[in-house]
């Protein structure tokens, strides 16, 4: 049995969710065995070290050319791979497909982004997040609807000049061994995003999403989000759990809503200079 890992095991080893392990055993990227008298199955240590030491190098790659990795406005063939991740992930039913993801952006240009390794022309994770309608966003909310239910006409665009609540609709990474490391890019990258919205005078007040996986429920958690009321369980899901950041509460832990807030008062004062040198002129 020395030659075999148990599935926990194969796990740690290769640091990534539990549920992503699954996902690339079914697909046959993690080969399996499955050994007589033995209900659960093993594998092999030699394919899990190999595929741990490959990502390992991978990783040290990008690590050292950063600029390999591009947050970026999606192209059509970019929807197509998001699409493929999200088969390998979701089931079926609740996948939106490309055409219907394109037609997001006659009413939010800016609602999706993806993480690419512009080397290889591989799109790493995506995440879709906008300001939609407030009765659709307060149905989300209250669990009455899920984000496949929400329309390309209920996106609104950024826009400046008022208080703004934002929706994450969703965010993946590609299951694998690098999938948190993919993971931790976006949200840093989507953070940078936010953070040039405010420099153009896109004001966010809260930002507004549903957890419906414990991995989700961890990376919200893990950015201070507040839960609110409500649980909903669905046909492909353990629950639904609805969550808020609010960037308005100065005595916030969140490291994303201080920083939001210390840029928010610099640029304030920029704007305020910037007005008492055109009275002086």
């Amino acid at each position: 049995m020395d030659k075999y890992y148990k599935a926990g095991e194969a796990i740690k080893k290769l640091g990534i969710p539990r549920s992503s392990f699954f996902v690339l055993v079914n697909t046959g990227k993690i080969p399996k065995v499955n050994l007589p008298l033995r209900k659960q199955a093993l594998y092999p240590k030699e394919e899990i070290d190999k595929i741990a030491a490959e990502q390992a190098k991978f990783l040290q790659e990008l690590e050292q050319s950063p600029e390999r990795l591009k947050f970026m406005l999606p192209r059509r063939e970019d929807l197509e791979q998001l699409v493929d991740i999200d088969r390998l992930v979701f089931h079926g039913e609740t996948l939106i497909l490309p055409d219907e993801q394109q037609r997001r952006f006659a009413y939010n240009p800016e609602a999706m982004h993806v993480l690419k390794d512009t080397k290889t022309d591989t799109v790493l994770g995506g995440i879709t997040m906008s300001p939609l309608k407030q009765e659709v966003l307060e149905k989300l909310m209250r669990l009455e609807i899920d984000e496949t239910q929400v329309k390309p006409e209920d996106y609104l665009p950024f826009t400046t000049g008022k208080l703004i609540d934002n929706y994450v609709i969703g965010i993946i990474a590609r299951p694998g061994v690098g999938e948190k490391y993919y993971a931790g890019k976006l949200i840093y990258a989507a953070r940078d995003y936010l953070l040039e919205l405010l420099e153009h005078g896109v004001i966010i007040r809260r930002i507004y999403t549903v957890a419906s996986t414990k991995d989700g429920e961890r990376t919200v958690k893990n950015l201070d989000f507040t839960r609110l009321p409500g649980e909903r369980k669905g046909k492909y899901e353990e629950f639904r759990h609805p969550y808020v950041l609010d960037l308005e509460t100065t005595d916030s832990k969140s490291k994303l809503v201080q920083e939001y807030l210390n840029r928010k008062k610099n640029l304030e004062r920029r704007q305020k200079r910037y007005k008492m040198s055109l009275s002086l002129d």
